[in-house]
């Protein structure tokens, strides 16, 4: 999970920053950037609760 985190990381900053630009500089709704952000957040929580699962599951057949 160590290398995964910096992704994670920079991948906070696009969202945040692609979501801010398009409400302030495109006009579009803020649902829609909300709602991008949210799809970021359950995508994060996915796959990192998965990439742990099977990190756990390598260690312990060790």
């Amino acid at each position: 999970m160590k290398y995964i985190k910096p992704f994670l990381v920079f991948e906070w900053i696009t969202i945040l920053g692609v979501s801010t630009a398009a409400y302030i500089r495109l006009d579009f709704p803020l649902y829609i950037c909300l709602s991008f952000v949210l799809l970021g957040i359950i995508l994060t929580l996915f796959y990192s609760r998965r990439y742990e699962k099977k990190e756990e599951r390598f260690n312990n057949s060790k």
